[in-house]
Parts: C-alpha cells; sequence; structure tokens
C-alpha cells in the first residue's frame, strides 16, 4: 500500500491560474446561472498515496444572523442526492449531504466523512479511515455501514445515481472493514474516484433508507451529516438551519432561508426593501443596485452555455445543417445580452481549464449568412416556394424549447432571428422551468443550458458525450443530444484511466476537435458570475473577496450576515 502523506491536501491537475481568476472576475448578468444544468459531476487526477489532513486552519466559528437567497425553490422536486439535476439543487443537498473526501472552493480535495486514505501502488485500492463521533441530523451514529450501503446502492441496477455507470465500470468492490475503515477495489485505474467520491457519492443514512433508497419523504426533506439541516419546508420557501452537532467548520450564518423570487425585478425589490439579502445581480437589470453601492461578489464560471440539439430531430441529423446553425447564429448579439463580461465560447471546455481547452480551435463565425447558406447549398438543401429549405422531401423545420428565464427566451428568439434568413423555420416554444429535465430526456429539437464542467473536465467531458442510450432524467448521462461516436468513447476511456495531466489534456482536446465538426451542441459563451448582497453581507467563499467556481451557492457556510 502506498504511505498516507497527512499535512497535504490533493490539488487539482487543472486548478485555474491567478491570471484566469482574476479575468474570472469580470461579472456577467448571472441570471443565467440560476437555470444552469447541473455541473458536470468530475473527478481530479488522484495522485498515488496522498491523502489530506483533517480539520482546517479557519478556526472556531459562531454561527449567527439570517440570510435569505432569492431562489427558484418551488422548483426544487427533490434534494436526494441520487435524484437531484439542476445546480441549484445540487447545491442545498451539498450542504446537507456529504461524501467521503470534499471540495474545498478552491476546487481542491479536501477530507470529507473520511479523515484521511491510503492509494495501493497499483491503484487499485484505496483505504478510507472514517471520522469518528459523526452523526447524522437525527442523532444516529454515522460509520462504515452507511458508505457501503450507499455505494452499493449507486452502482446497483436499479439505481439514478449520477456515478451509477462509473461505480458498474470500474469498482470490483466495496467493503465496511468495523465501523470507520472502508476498502473500495477498483477493476481497472480510475484516475477522477477521489472527485467522484466528492461530488456524486454524497453518503446516505442506511438506517432511514434501508427498506427504500428513494423514500419520497427523504427527498423532500433528506438527512445527512453536513453543516445544515433541514428546520422547514414550504413549497416556496426552504430553511436551512446549521448543525450544531457539526464535526467540521461551522457555517457563519446560523439560518439561510431560500426564497422564490425568480425574475431580476422582484429580486432588486427585495434586496432594496431588506427583504432578500442574497441575490443574483444582473447588471443591465439591476442599476439602481449598483449605483447605491450594494457589495457586489463575483466568480468565475466553469461552464460552457450554448445550445443543444438533438440528433434523434430528421431535420438536425446532416452536419452540415449543424454547422449552418452555429455559422448563421448572431452570438454576439446573445453575449452583448446576457453574458456581458463573459467570453464567447468556441470550444467546448471553457478556458479556465487551461490545459484542458482546445484553444487552437478555429473561432466560430457570428452570424455569418453567407458561410451558412455555402453550408446548406453544398449539403443539398434547396429553398422551397415557401422560403424554407428542404432536401429529399425532409423541410428544415424545428422546435425550439425556451425556459420561463428571460435569457432562455431571449436565446431562443434570437436563434429564431438569425436563422430565418436561411431558410430555416424555428418555432419557440416556452416551457416551465421545472420541466427541463423530462423535455431533454425526450425529443426536444434545440434548447438552451448551461453546462457546468467545474470538477474535471474529462468527466464534464465523458458525461456529455459518451455514447450512452441512457436519458438525462436517468442521471447516468448528460448526453441529450444522443450523440455517438466510438472514437470520442475511445479517447474517454485512456483519460479516465490515465494520471498523466498531460495525457489527459491532449485527450479532451481530441474530443473537443471532434465535437466541433460533428456539432451536437453550439456554445455561446463562458460566463462569470455575480450575487448582491444587503449592506453588510460578505459573500467571501475563497478567503479573496470572490465566489468560487464551483457554482452558485454550493459554499453557502461562507456567507456572513450583517
Amino acid at each position: 500500500m502506498g504511505v498516507t502523506q497527512v499535512g497535504k491536501e490533493v490539488r487539482r491537475s487543472h486548478t485555474i491560474s491567478r491570471r484566469t481568476v482574476l479575468r474570472g472576475t469580470l461579472a456577467i448578468g448571472a441570471a443565467a446561472l440560476g437555470s444552469s444544468v447541473l455541473q458536470a459531476c468530475g473527478p481530479s487526477t488522484a495522485p498515488s498515496g496522498v491523502a489530506s489532513p483533517a480539520g482546517s486552519a479557519k478556526g472556531a466559528r459562531t454561527p449567527s444572523g439570517q440570510l435569505v437567497f432569492a431562489s427558484r425553490v418551488s422548483e426544487l422536486e427533490t434534494l436526494h442526492p441520487f435524484q437531484t439535476r439542476l445546480a441549484r439543487a445540487q447545491a442545498v443537498s451539498y450542504h446537507i449531504n456529504e461524501g467521503l473526501t470534499k471540495l474545498s472552493p478552491d476546487l481542491r480535495i479536501v477530507p470529507g466523512l473520511a479523515e484521511s486514505w491510503k492509494v495501493s501502488d497499483d491503484k487499485l485500492t484505496y483505504t478510507f479511515t472514517l471520522r469518528k463521533n459523526v452523526k447524522w441530523h437525527d442523532g444516529q451514529p454515522f460509520g462504515a455501514k452507511d458508505v457501503q450501503f450507499t455505494l452499493d446502492a449507486a452502482g446497483n441496477a436499479a439505481s439514478v445515481s449520477p456515478a451509477k455507470a462509473a461505480l458498474q465500470t470500474y469498482v470490483a468492490k466495496v467493503e465496511a472493514q468495523g465501523d470507520s475503515t472502508v476498502v473500495i477495489t477498483l477493476t481497472k485505474p480510475y484516475s477522477p474516484l477521489l472527485t467522484a467520491l466528492a461530488d456524486q457519492l454524497l453518503i446516505l443514512p442506511e438506517h432511514i433508507l434501508r427498506a427504500n433508497i428513494l423514500d419520497p419523504s427523504f427527498a423532500k426533506s433528506p438527512v445527512g451529516t453536513g453543516p445544515y439541516k433541514i428546520k422547514d419546508r414550504q413549497l416556496s420557501a426552504l430553511t436551512l438551519e446549521h448543525n450544531a452537532d457539526y464535526w467540521g467548520d461551522k457555517p457563519y450564518t446560523s439560518r439561510i432561508i431560500l426564497k422564490d423570487a425568480p425574475e431580476a425585478a422582484a429580486q432588486q425589490a427585495g434586496i432594496l426593501a431588506g427583504e432578500i439579502d442574497v441575490a443574483a445581480f444582473v447588471p443591465l437589470s439591476m442599476p439602481q443596485l449598483q449605483a447605491q453601492g450594494y457589495p457586489i461578489f463575483r466568480g468565475v464560471a466553469n461552464s460552457v452555455h450554448g445550445i443543444n440539439l438533438d440528433l434523434q430531430s430528421p431535420a438536425l441529423q446532416d452536419p452540415k445543417v449543424r454547422q449552418a446553425l452555429r455559422a448563421g447564429l448572431d452570438r454576439a448579439r446573445i453575449k452583448q445580452l446576457h453574458y456581458t463580461d463573459g467570453f464567447l465560447a468556441h470550444a467546448v471546455v471553457p478556458s479556465g481549464f487551461e490545459a484542458y481547452h482546445a484553444k487552437e480551435l478555429a473561432a466560430v463565425p457570428n452570424a455569418d449568412a453567407a458561410a451558412a447558406n455555402k453550408l446548406l447549398d453544398d449539403a443539398g438543401w434547396a429553398r422551397g416556394a415557401d422560403g424554407v429549405r428542404a432536401k429529399g422531401g425532409q423541410q428544415l423545420r424545428f422546435k425550439h424549447y425556451a425556459w420561463t428565464a428571460k435569457q432562455w427566451q431571449d436565446i431562443a428568439t434570437i436563434a429564431q432571428a438569425s436563422w430565418k434568413p436561411l431558410g430555416i423555420e424555428v418555432e419557440i416554444v416556452v416551457t416551465e422551468n421545472a420541466r427541463i429535465t423530462d423535455t431533454v430526456s425526450g425529443r426536444f429539437d434545440a434548447a438552451p443550458i448551461g453546462w457546468g464542467l467545474t470538477s474535471d473536465p474529462i468527466v464534464g467531458l465523458d458525461l456529455l458525450f459518451r455514447s450512452s442510450d441512457k436519458t438525462f432524467k436517468d442521471g447516468t448521462t448528460r448526453n441529450v443530444f444522443r450523440y455517438k461516436n466510438t472514437r470520442v468513447d475511445s479517447l474517454l476511456d485512456e483519460a479516465l484511466a490515465s494520471a498523466d495531466q498531460a495525457k489527459r489534456a491532449e485527450n479532451a482536446k481530441q474530443i473537443q476537435k471532434i465535437v466541433y465538426d460533428d456539432v451536437p451542441f453550439i456554445p455561446i459563451a463562458y460566463p462569470s458570475y455575480e450575487l448582491v448582497g444587503r449592506k453588510g453581507v460578505t459573500l467571501d467563499e475563497t478567503g479573496k473577496g470572490a465566489l468560487s467556481s464551483f457554482g452558485v451557492g454550493f459554499f453557502m457556510t461562507e456567507w456572513r450576515a450583517p
């Protein structure tokens, strides 16, 4: 077995540089991230024989005060870690249930419910030493049996856990040895394991869920070991209260209330009236707050926003059509409206992952009607008498779904206007945000979504582009495009088995090149994001005055009430 090195933290191979962080503090209207689909879960490279120390150097905290955070609570259908699909639900869940490992605000792997671990030299055996005297929110003791129960259930054939595919592919067995030791044996090396344990495999209480792992009452009000527990759950409000028995650093704020306030105007009014303490800051919609000096906190959003194309759609199966849609789209107009200080995207992996970002890809033309028309002409799509192009009896007509937030409807409207002169007819279908998961799990033609890759870009790419017959609702894939490419699958397999950053990065770039040519997804922007607080509120998550790039609301433990 490798030697445990206490006193060192596992640093992620793609840690964001100071230059990137400073660049990323340019803020963008973060209404975008309120509707972003969950961050593509993803592991980092895990060095052999390295473990992280217990505890931290932050010192003792005494939770106090209360914060009201504007959120779309009524759309949080479940808080069960196996079932959450959207980022805002995962952010709440992350405070209630915990993994063996955790991600710090600056994306380091740090101890969670495991205080240390060893990795064998062949990288096939991970031995975790669990913390002692940890209790569930109901007072029952946490132990190794809970870990084995969770991992076994997550890898079960009937599981809906996001880690199901990885567990079935890479994990040979999970063994609880006594109350405080868990051994995970792999079938082959899987470099992302430690991060998968942090964000895909939050541990569940065996004593509550042994009879029904998907107990509906638990999904509504889960019991965990985390720094916050659910105090009250209403349709439009969720109250989190600090866990007085928490094993680690207590949160700064004693109580956080997540309250429905879906539109920017309502959020600004709530801040001004003192009824809301924290909200997403949208520069174009909230000039009054900025002018009056309300504190604004910025962060890098390691995600890519764009338009997802359903390759099941008869009109979208021709790659030349998809390339024409990308070339003809007025992405600059979309950026001007909703990604003010973000960056236009060409590759899928955000530029914050410098080693993995395929910066060598050609810049996507913006609203280039000539290029788009040539692609369609060359592919044999001819204009009919009604001006709509057709080929082989199939007209270029399809639906573009738009969620109720203004950002997504603006994207759909701009896309429709960009593509109509090309001979492409688009019908906009406005759909409730709560229907995102169901919609993109079925037939949808086109739909805008923000995909987060803040953990590990390899696993993000694996979730997005691995060939799969499963749906987004199943939880084991983000491949809503129904995209299949055996070369991409092979490159992913190589990268997942490798701890060599250069090899993983090269594979990531090759995958981005293939996807760039095939266009199942039209990247629009890499956003930054901002939160605004009532005067006196502090939302410093990194210790440097910035929000974490892991995502909005994942580190509410660092928020401070006035």
